[in-house]
């Protein structure tokens, strides 16, 4: 038996990865260490200056590479978008801070270790940028949405295009290829063409792909894996870093990816499984004891490492003081931002290459990467617990949606339609649930093969979730318990048509539904012309009393959120803007204000015209037949219910919604 031979491998490389994957943080765990140091330590004793268990594996290196891509991909799919919207300020101030502070020091250390100007810059350079190595860690506590951890993933952005023009500058001033003008002249255009790329043209192809041949998740999930190579390839083809390729084509992918469907778990799984922990390992491959501890080596070392730590800490320190952050969340501002990794070692190398400087530095470098990675670990595993995840926010209507299937699927597609129409913004799904009364085997079977049917219209609509079958003595019992599993944030209910359309309404049926969920409710009466026209939102001013404020929100809520999908001005009426102002709910500055009458069917009718869809707020648990009226003039009508959050199911006689037996019959 050739050992040798063996050790070079493929199978023997991945079995021993794999088994570091498993154990390594286990073991670290045990020894009370974070787990990502598991990796790291055992990358370093597997590698060839150490144990050299792994002498050469080409293989590890190049799904390492893959893995911190992915790495970053992960954080830009996973983004809050209207959370990062909203912390935009702090991610730019933290941006700044964290990117110019340590590099002023890191500049003035190298000089002050007899450095000459133009590679002191480039290393104070190094320490600007970070790699959100504790992403996955943050998102585990469920600190995703909080204001540091939108500061952090915004200012990475910033960080990594500071580092990257600063490196470009030096190497093109230090090789001579081009004049400093021109050299940031071809990093703007570098940039703007992959924005092109990542922001409007994948995602297009993504749409079209999802809508058409893509109905497999498998397929969904390489398209994905396509887009985050791709937007490598073409940040190096136009001289951007690839890292900053990976995060734009999240952000890009963000809204078709929502972060509680399906493909997401699929996409967080093989990341979080394979991809990240292998790049770990590759990281503890580098380290070289032997070198990395010779006085040149330390010297250097030490200096760096004083300017990044001072500087990360300097600028998380000024970032809380300015906008009023918890030590805890300072805390966390400097253990994530102090990462350093993929872009810091490529841009070292490619300053090695250019000959600005020795191996010392080369060497000095990976120290400060690996105490830096010492660093993250622990301190986003020390302040990480003790920020608590955010639970005041009031949750978006559009985040989860159910869609039970109540009656034929005629009309299915427009209202599922509806429902992506409001998931979308918010980053959420549509959740497909088909409710059956009996658990007679022709019954069960008639529900499975409706649920495949559910499935197939989604699919075609670009959607991902699984269709869910529910069995249940009451169809509203069995809605509310299933909103409440799912975390559900708005109960979708469609009305079958006009033929039996007023008994629908004001009957048992959508009472019970609404009397004993505990989620916001919508029901929609939908023509097939509804995506076509006007959004209208009908408010009484008479209506405007505490009780009803909840609901009033609700459904100006969804009404904006239609009007900006269909990229119309949202029009309201008969109540003034001003009087919800007054009442503390917020109005859209762009609202089209319409006076009339107070009775929605006049003033409906003298407002919108047939194909305009018409939101109207349930202020009991009955739908006005004056909606009804509505509807058949032409117009689709929208009507919603916040019930308290707080709220308990009420107690409500069997249902059969067409269905002929209970459960036992």
């Amino acid at each position: 038996m050739n050992w040798a031979a063996v050790q070079m491998s493929p199978a023997y490389g991945f079995t021993i990865v794999a088994l570091i994957i498993v154990f390594g943080p286990l073991v670290a765990e045990r020894l009370r260490l974070p787990g990502l140091l598991g990796l790291l330590i055992f990358g370093a004793a597997i590698g060839p200056n150490m144990l050299d268990v792994l002498p050469r594996f080409t293989g590890l290196q190049a799904v390492g590479s893959i893995g911190v891509l992915y790495l970053i991909f992960l954080a830009g799919l996973q983004l809050d978008l209207e959370t990062f919207v909203r912390y935009r300020v702090i991610s730019a101030g933290f941006g700044l801070l964290t990117a110019f502070i340590p590099m002023a020091l890191g500049t003035g250390v190298a000089l002050l270790l007899d450095i000459d100007p133009r590679p002191a810059i480039l290393i104070g350079s190094f320490w600007a940028s970070f790699t959100l190595i504790a992403y996955p860690t943050v998102a585990r506590y469920g600190l995703t949405k909080t204001r540091p951890v939108a500061a952090i993933v915004g200012a990475s952005a910033i960080t990594d295009g500071i580092s990257l023009v600063v490196l470009a500058l030096i190497v093109g001033a230090e090789t001579g290829d081009a004049s400093g003008t021109r050299l940031v002249l071809d990093i703007a255009v570098g940039f703007a063409v992959l924005a092109v790329y990542c922001f409007v043209v994948f995602p297009a192809i993504a749409r079209w792909f999802f809508v058409g041949l893509g109905q497999e998740r498998t397929l969904r999930y390489l398209l994905l894996f396509i887009g985050l190579t791709s937007s490598a390839v073409v940040a190096e083809l136009v001289g951007v870093e690839p890292l900053i390729g990976a995060f734009f084509i999240g952000v890009g992918l963000n809204r078709l990816v929502p972060n509680a469907s399906p493909l997401m778990s699929v996409t967080d799984f093989f990341g979080n499984a394979f991809f990240i922990p292998t790049f770990l390992v590759s990281v503890g491959l580098i380290f070289d004891p032997g070198v990395m501890f010779q006085w040149t080596t330390v010297r250097l070392a030490l200096g760096f490492v004083a300017a990044l730590v001072t500087g990360k800490a300097i600028a998380a320190w000024l970032t809380g003081r300015i906008f009023g952050l918890t030590s805890a969340d300072v805390g966390l501002l400097f253990s994530m931002s102090v990462a350093q990794a993929a872009a810091t070692l490529a841009a070292t190398v490619i300053g090695y290459n250019v000959g600005l400087y020795g191996e010392d530095v080369v060497n000095a470098v990976m120290v400060v990467v690996a105490v830096s990675l010492i660093l993250t670990s622990i301190g986003t595993n020390r302040f990480a617990p003790t920020i608590p995840p955010p639970v005041g926010e009031r949750r978006r209507a559009g985040e989860t949606i159910l869609v039970p299937v109540l009656s034929e699927l005629d009309g299915l597609r427009d209202l599922l339609r509806l429902g992506r129409h409001l998931a979308t913004p918010a980053g959420g799904f549509v959740q497909p649930l088909v409710p059956v009364t009996s658990t007679q085997p022709a019954t069960i079977e008639a529900g499975r093969a409706k649920r495949s049917e559910v499935d197939r219209e989604l699919r075609e609509l670009g959607g991902d979730a699984e269709t869910m079958l529910r069995v249940n003595r009451s169809v509203a019992a069995g809605l509310n318990e299933a909103a409440i599993e799912m975390d559900a944030s708005l109960l979708l209910l469609g009305w079958p048509g006009p033929n039996d359309l007023r008994a629908w309404m004001v009957g048992a049926t959508y009472n019970e539904i609404v009397a004993a969920t505990s989620v916001p409710v919508a029901i929609a009466a939908l023509h097939p012309d509804a995506a076509e026209g006007r959004v209208v939102l009908y408010l009484d001013a008479d209506e405007l009393v505490p009780g009803n404020l909840a609901t009033m929100t609700l459904a100006l809520e969804l009404a904006t959120t239609l009007a900006r999908a269909r990229g119309e001005v949202l029009v309201l009426g008969p109540m003034a803007p001003s009087t919800l102002e007054t009442a503390g709910i917020p109005v859209p500055t762009t609202v089209d204000h319409r006076d009339g009458e107070q009775a929605m069917e006049e003033w409906a009718t003298a407002v919108t015209q047939p194909g305009d869809l018409v939101v109207v707020p349930i202020l009991d648990t009955e739908i006005q037949p004056t909606a009804v009226r509505v509807y058949r003039s032409g117009r689709s009508v929208v009507a919603v219910k916040q019930n308290p959050e707080t709220a308990t199911a009420a107690v409500v006689t069997p249902m059969t919604l067409q269905f002929d037996q209970t459960v036992g019959g």
